[in-house]
């Protein structure tokens, strides 16, 4: 609804109000909850994969250690 003094305009018009659909809040909340898993997902990444450096130093320890 246009403001007396208001100096935009619509382009177009909204036609209608989206109408209500009953499974909005359910996708909503199933989106919300994969996102969380996938957040805690990342911040155990490094337990259980090491980063390359940590890789690294366990196969030289471990060639130490076979080697002597």
């Amino acid at each position: 609804m246009p403001l007396s003094g208001d100096r935009y305009q619509w382009l177009r018009a909204p036609v209608r109000r989206p109408e209500a659909n009953p499974l909005r809040p359910v996708a909503l909340a199933t989106m919300l909850v994969a996102a969380a898993e996938l957040v805690a997902r990342v911040d155990r990444y490094g337990e259980r994969y090491p980063s390359p450096a940590a890789a690294a130093m366990a196969l030289t320890e471990r060639a130490a250690i076979d080697a002597g």
